[in-house]
């Protein structure tokens, strides 16, 4: 079974999931594709609104969906998908955004070029003790900075997720492929939003992986569940 980190089908919080029933169409495609797991990550963007009320409305939210969940769909926890944002350094109350009862958060990057200001920046957050990060779909931002940029935010004491649906692109999976290789890849998100999408689960990310790295599956289940544990970084790289 598989371990989804990055997704968007709790209902009508995001720019997810529409509805209670494509929620349930969602959770349907990634239980038929065995995912054991998934992280419910709805966007949070500190400049908008209070962790608290982000934390009520994700957790309404799921009150919604719960009576329609069925025996075989994947164990839910839930997150956030956090923009970065100069003033998260020092912004109290981060943990609570961490992965259910974890430290660590889902950072995703501004889709600008990776200064390094923001990079000191994400390893303030990292020096911080209260959270761990975990980076969002790190092969986006290659759309926007260098390999060698990227690469230096990926050295920092962080961990990395990339989308499945990126490598069942041409334009893309050249470059999941490379930071795979590179050892800056620990797990694999859906980021699945909407059934019309294009969104795929993470089983087909996995199935393309594995062609030429055999044993990132098992690689990346010892990973997520090390997470989903809360181990030490040291324990799992």
């Amino acid at each position: 079974m598989y371990i989804d980190f990055h997704s968007h089908f709790l209902p009508q919080i995001d720019d997810g999931s529409r509805s209670i029933e494509e929620s349930v169409k969602i959770l349907d495609i990634m239980a038929e594709n065995k995912t054991g797991a998934v992280i419910a990550t709805p966007h949070f963007y500190c400049n908008e609104q209070s962790i608290d009320e982000f934390i009520g409305k994700r957790n309404a939210a799921y009150e919604r969906l719960k009576p329609h969940l069925k025996p075989e769909y994947p164990k839910i926890e839930l997150g956030a998908e956090v923009l970065y944002d100069a003033a998260l350094v020092r912004h109290e109350g981060l943990s609570k955004l961490c992965i259910g009862g974890t430290k660590w958060l889902l950072l995703e990057m501004p889709y600008v070029q990776l200064t390094d200001r923001i990079i000191n920046g994400v390893a303030e957050i990292v020096d911080r003790g209260d959270v761990k990060v975990l980076v969002a779909h790190i092969e986006r931002y290659l759309n926007f900075t260098s390999m060698k940029e990227l690469k230096k935010l990926m050295q920092l004491d962080v961990l990395g997720q990339i989308n499945a649906k990126s490598l069942t692109k041409f334009s893309s999976k050249r470059n999941c492929m490379k930071l795979i290789g590179d050892g800056f890849v620990q797990v694999l998100g859906s980021d699945y939003h909407r059934i019309d999408r294009g969104d795929v689960p993470v089983k087909d990310g996995f199935d393309i992986i594995c062609k030429k790295y055999n044993d990132f599956a098992e690689f990346a289940k010892r990973n997520g569940r090390a997470i989903l544990d809360d181990e030490e970084l040291y324990d799992i790289i």
